[in-house]
């Protein structure tokens, strides 16, 4: 970003060097103060959902799709 001028930087995790970089970068360093992905009721709700699917198809036929551990 120094060399850069251009560029921003966005961040749902704020890093340890936080006030630093919102000094240094004004205007181009944005980061929330909590991780943000997937935190909505709805987002939430849809992945116990798909989780609940994924196992019930894998006892009633076995699927394997979504295996994580191999």
């Amino acid at each position: 970003m120094e060399e850069r001028a251009d560029l921003k930087y966005i961040t749902d995790i704020a890093p340890d060097a936080d006030a630093d970089f919102k000094a240094k970068f004004e205007g181009r360093y944005f980061a929330t103060p909590k991780k943000m992905g997937a935190q909505t009721a709805e987002a939430n709700i849809n992945a116990g959902l798909a989780a609940a699917n994924q196992i019930v198809d894998f006892f009633a036929t076995g699927n394997k799709k979504f295996q994580v551990n191999k």
